[in-house]
């Protein structure tokens, strides 16, 4: 049995509530309406998910695989003037810098990452009828 039109647009119209919620609290966790980007979004997250890294420059521009190298540049830059990430020396050339998250971005990274697990998990899972595939 398939599930009305009208249930579908509902549970869609969530999903929309939902994004947009975890989108605004993006915003707030970062307090900064500069940083409302997804290219900031990936950088931070991908970042995040390695953590214990430090990385050079130009590490950090693959991160942001949808904007030029150029654009990437400044967004990195920028985020390094907010003081949301931290250049350091680099002890093996000291030409060089590595860059980590500040403490700060990473507690609001993981406060945005478990706001956005409460959210999705109080979204019902879809209920499974017989004869659906």
């Amino acid at each position: 049995m398939f599930k009305s039109e009208k249930q579908t647009n509902a549970r869609r119209r969530q999903v929309i509530q939902l994004l947009n919620s975890t989108d605004q609290y993006w915003m707030d966790a970062l307090g900064d309406k500069l940083f409302h980007d997804l290219n900031y979004y990936d950088l931070f997250t991908q970042m995040w998910l390695r953590l214990d890294d430090t990385f050079h420059k130009s590490e950090l521009y693959q991160l942001m695989p949808n904007v030029s190298q150029r654009t990437a540049i400044k967004y990195v830059q920028i985020a390094i003037d907010h003081g949301l990430l931290i250049e350091h020396i680099n002890p093996d050339d000291l030409r060089s810098r590595r860059i980590t998250m500040s403490v700060d971005l990473v507690q609001k990274i993981e406060l945005f990452l478990d706001y956005s697990i409460s959210v999705f998990e109080t979204f019902p899972a879809p209920t499974s009828q017989q004869g659906d595939t």
